[in-house]
């Protein structure tokens, strides 16, 4: 640095840098400067040089550079892998199966993914910037305002929307709020949600059809409710406006129904319509009669009941309140609004109409009115015996145990139970009174599943367990052991007071249970085991009960206290089954009969086939000891074979001879579903020159019942086939009186029940009474079974009954016996020896 720069300039130069060598020859590096020194009258005097040593400031400096381009790199390369992150954000947001968007507080695209594109701006490469007014257009924003006014205010909205035809999406707005709380913007993220709409439409439409399936089930239940009341009214009625009366009342209080009515026509020329029943429509018979209906084909005969009078079919208004016949009795309706009229047809002429009538409009489907048009057959029915007899008729049905119901009753379970029951049984031991263990099986319960649900099967037996919870003893202990099987525990000091605590609790649960607005009849089989007369432990008293509801169900009764005959020796019923099947094959078996007798001439006119075993050691063995031995292990086939073949081989003896006398096979439940079995029978006659119709076949009337359809298939078949049909036991089932007319067959067999206490007992009585004269105006003949003495010989007679059976005649006897006694027997000598 030169000084005279100082001087020449005249003024204060910087700082400068450079570097000062010291004598040693190193380098220091050095920042200089110079001001001038002036007088009082500013002459320059001279100037002050300032020299600093700036070593430490220079590596300062240079390490701030070096730090500044580390920082530079270091910033690059952040900023490419941000880049790479928004490209690969990008194209995943791209590829996301989603409608993603992002929209300032101005609506305006900040961000759109190619799906929100390609939705909603197909035509366009980019939308960024663009209004959200503009891409939707002016129908969707109108849509979609409302919930951007409320987004845009803080609020997230979630909708599901329809923007085009077939097209469902799911939408989503979120709010973005600034660091101050204000919003900066909304995101979107969108889904297409089509498919799931198709479901939830096609589940909807799967429920729609599943509840109208449901209605339709339940409408058809109560036809069936009244077709099974109908049948037990016309089975009690002893005179024809009783019979109207409980008609209609059993319509609307059994089947539900909003109204009924049984109208005659008048038998003058007026054509008149005479209410002769009804039941629930205000006013009663009088209002009815006011409505002034006729038959005639004129204005005021347009009535249902009227056109289906005229016309001889069923006629149905499933909306009375707009159809043009009914509007001048729409006062009279009150809340009746569709109904049904099935005509009365007696002996081939209408006669009248029966009309019921609900509150619903369309209420009566195709096959519920094909179960109401049974039930007016059935009446009809009804009507032609009573007008024909003109005497009391009342046919005892058997009650109908059909259970329909299966639930959870949260009562203890077999465990429990069993623990709780070794618990007392280990108590008994010291005290005087022992045990008695009662199982009760709902019966049925699967079908009442199958109608109603297992929702109104569920509370079937929660309603169930309570009934027997309620009027069990105090001491006692209630349990559900499984499915349909409840059980007992109570104090019971012998065979007659635990009977007595069965029927009690019979007479409980047999009280209808209320069900979804209806009305059931549950029953249950009972099976009663004693502590310790049956058992010493609980395992033993608990299989012991369980085989004694099973007694109670093959014996037809509803209680039924442990065999002891079967608990001496179980393992005996083993060997028996196998000694059984011995006997089919070993010439042990031999063929009893029991004759009948024509009661009105005397003459014995057939006889009943009857199994007895010829045992080696044991001796004659009773049928009651292996018959169900043989059906619970499939020998009934074999030994219903050898019965078979053991009657037309006598038959062809008595022909040889010059005789010719039925005789009658029983048929079981099981062999009567094996067509093997009638196959065979048809190859055993054609060995045999047996004439046609000596071989006959009793079925019962809870077999043919059992399966009607294929029952009424296969009679035919056996009846085509020369072979006369007997119902058996004929009263202790279940049948519809309008489907017995269908059967193909000759004889009914009035149960032994009946016959045995028709003395004493008023209902039997009529039961036998009215069974002889419904079986005679079908063309059949009766057969009464358990005929002892002689007062039941008498009063049979005096019914008209064709044919007698039993004791008083003769018990069952070797068949080689049989014609030795036909020959010496006689209807006086019947009556002397009573």
């Amino acid at each position: 640095m030169e000084v005279r720069t100082v001087y020449t300039k005249i003024r204060t130069r910087p700082a400068e840098h450079t570097s000062l060598i010291a004598r040693d020859g190193s380098e220091c590096p050095i920042s200089d400067s110079a001001a001038p020194i002036r007088d009082s009258n500013g002459q320059l005097r001279g100037a002050v040089l300032v020299f600093r040593d700036v070593t430490a400031e220079r590596t300062a400096q240079r390490i701030i550079q070096e730090h500044n381009a580390a920082l530079q790199a270091d910033v690059r390369q952040r900023t490419q892998e941000w880049q790479e992150s928004q490209s690969h954000l990008n194209n995943v947001i791209s590829s996301v199966p989603a409608l993603i968007a992002y929209v300032d507080a101005q609506q305006r695209y900040v961000y759109v993914n190619s799906q929100y594109r390609e939705c909603f701006a197909p035509d366009r490469d980019d939308i960024t910037g663009e209004s959200v007014s503009n891409i939707l257009g002016e129908q969707l924003y109108a849509l979609a305002s409302p919930l951007i006014d409320k987004v845009l205010a803080g609020e997230s909205q979630t909708y599901d929307w329809q923007p085009f035809p077939g097209i469902w999406q799911s939408f989503q707005y979120i709010p973005n709020f600034r660091i101050h709380g204000d919003i900066d913007g909304y995101y979107i993220l969108g889904t297409d949600i089509t498919e799931r709409k198709r479901y939830e439409e096609r589940i909807h439409a799967l429920n729609v059809e599943l509840g109208q399936r449901v209605h339709e089930l339940e409408r058809i239940g109560r036809a069936l409710r009244t077709l099974s009341a109908g049948n037990r009214t016309m089975l009690r009625a002893t005179e024809e406006q009783s019979l109207l009366e409980s008609m209609c009342h059993a319509i609307v209080t059994a089947g539900g129904y909003g109204m009924a009515a049984v109208w005659y026509i008048s038998s003058d020329a007026t054509t008149e319509l005479i209410p002769m029943a009804e039941c629930n429509y205000p006013g009663g018979l009088p209002a009815l009669r006011s409505l002034g209906l006729i038959a005639a084909d004129n204005e005021q005969g347009q009535s249902l009941t009227a056109i289906a009078i005229r016309t001889g079919k069923v006629q149905c208004v499933h909306d009375l309140r707009i159809d043009s016949n009914h509007v001048r009795w729409h006062d009279q309706l009150g809340k009746l609004s569709s109904g049904a009229s099935c005509p009365l047809l007696v002996n081939g002429k209408v006669i009248g109409a029966l009309s019921i009538y609900d509150t619903d409009t369309n209420a009566f489907g195709e096959d519920e009115v094909a179960l109401l048009t049974d039930s007016a057959d059935d009446l009809a029915f009804g009507i032609s015996t009573l007008r024909t007899r003109n005497e009391q008729q009342r046919v005892q049905a058997e009650i109908n145990h059909m259970l329909r119901h299966d639930s959870l009753t949260g009562l203890p379970n077999a465990i429990e139970f069993q623990e709780v029951l070794t618990a007392k049984v280990a108590d008994t031991n010291s005290l005087p009174v022992p045990l008695a263990a009662l199982q009760f099986n709902i019966e049925r319960l699967s079908e009442i599943n199958d109608a109603l649900g297992f929702n109104n099967g569920d509370q079937i037996l929660r309603d169930f367990g309570k009934r027997l919870q309620r009027h069990a003893p105090e001491s006692a202990y209630v349990a559900r052991l499984r499915g349909d099987e409840f059980a007992i525990i109570a104090p019971a000091k012998d065979i007659d007071s635990a009977l007595a605590l069965a029927d009690e609790l019979e007479m409980h649960i047999s009280r209808p249970f209320q069900v979804a607005d209806i009305e059931l009849d549950v029953s249950a089989r009972i099976g009663i085991a004693l502590f310790p007369e049956h058992g010493k432990t609980s395992d033993e008293i608990l299989r012991r009960m369980g085989k004694a509801t099973v007694q109670a169900k093959n014996r037809g009764l509803s209680r039924c206290v442990f065999d002891t005959s079967n608990q001496k020796n179980q393992a005996g019923r083993l060997t028996m089954a196998s000694e059984l099947r011995r006997a089919i094959t070993g010439n042990q078996l031999r063929l009893f009969l029991q004759p009948k007798v024509d009661l009105s001439s005397g003459n014995v006119c057939g006889a009943e086939a009857l199994v007895r075993w010829m045992h080696p050691m044991k001796g004659l063995i009773p049928p009651g000891l292996f018959i169900d031995l043989a059906e619970q292990t499939g020998l009934i086939k074999p030994l219903t074979e050898w019965v078979i073949v053991a009657a037309l081989d006598l038959l062809q003896s008595w022909e040889e001879k010059g005789c010719a006398i039925p005789i009658a096979v029983n048929i079981s439940a099981r062999n009567f579903r094996d067509e093997k079995l009638f196959e065979n029978y048809r190859q055993w006659h054609s060995e045999r020159a047996v004439s046609a119709g000596l071989l006959e076949v009793e079925i019962t009337e809870s077999t043919v019942m059992e399966n009607a359809d294929y029952a009424l298939g296969a009679l035919k078949e056996l009846r085509n086939a020369g072979i006369p049909l007997y119902v058996d036991d004929f009263g202790t089932g279940y049948s519809s009186l309008s489907y017995l007319q269908k059967l193909p067959v000759d004889y009914i067999k009035i149960d032994q029940s009946f016959v045995s206490a028709m003395h004493h007992d008023k209902d039997s009585a009529t039961i036998v009474r009215s069974t002889i004269d419904l079986v005679h105006d079908l063309g059949r003949k009766t057969v009464a079974e358990g005929v002892e003495t002689k007062e039941h010989w008498d009063l049979l007679k005096e019914l008209g009954c064709d044919i007698a059976q039993g004791y008083f005649i003769a018990k069952p006897m070797p068949a080689s016996e049989f014609l030795k006694w036909a020959e010496d027997f006689r209807v006086c000598q019947l009556q002397s020896d009573g």
